[in-house]
């Protein structure tokens, strides 16, 4: 799994093997993360915000 940010758009692209890619770009979407991760709650508007402090 991969994540590719672009701050000036605001958007995240994932990348998940054998599976196509997804963009996200609204605040509450919910990013997916690694299973050992699947705890953790993160979305575009958390990730944005905590990256341009």
């Amino acid at each position: 799994m991969g994540w590719l940010i672009d701050p000036r758009e605001k958007t995240v692209l994932v990348y998940i093997p054998k599976q196509e890619m997804e963009m996200y770009d609204q605040p509450g979407d919910r990013l997916p993360v690694p299973s050992f991760a699947s705890e953790y709650m993160l979305t575009v508007g958390d990730l944005f915000a905590w990256l341009l402090e």
